[in-house]
């Protein structure tokens, strides 16, 4: 996990207040802003998942495999607002806000919820370059 925040750190300059001068800055920072609102998601997935799991009697090893998962998200979210600059109380409320939204989801229809994030929420936690390499190409699709 610590891999992927330094390949963030070594492909985004080091100066992220600084203008952008080039393309390759600008999808540096277009890549960590996204990852950082997956981290957001993921974390409202499993943090949700988990409860729900528990209010179901499952296994103990899987809520806390959930669990898990949604302190590492939580971590990685943080470590990436820290990076573009955003202060802890922002990145509370955004959290926040974002469990509420996954909360009302999850009531109504938990299933479309995890077809939507489990599989791309476990991807992100195991292979954080599969996500790396998608929003690149996205980036460098949408920034000229």
């Amino acid at each position: 996990m610590k891999k992927f925040l330094l390949i963030i750190l070594l492909i985004y300059p080091l100066n992220l207040l600084a203008v952008e001068k080039t393309k390759e800055e600008k999808v540096a920072k277009y890549i960590i802003e996204n990852i950082q609102k997956d981290y957001v998601a993921c974390y409202s997935f499993y943090k949700i998942g988990a409860e729900i799991f528990k209010k179901a009697g499952k296994e103990k090893h899987i809520i806390e495999s959930l669990e898990k998962s949604a302190d590492v998200t939580l971590k990685f979210n943080h470590d990436l607002g820290e990076v573009l600059g955003l202060k802890p109380e922002t990145m509370a409320k955004t959290t926040k806000q974002e469990v509420k939204k996954f909360t009302k989801i999850a009531k109504k229809d938990f299933s479309s919820l995890a077809k939507k994030y489990g599989l791309l929420c476990k991807n992100l936690v195991e292979n954080q370059k599969q996500r790396i390499d998608y929003w690149e190409k996205k980036g460098n699709k949408k920034i000229k």
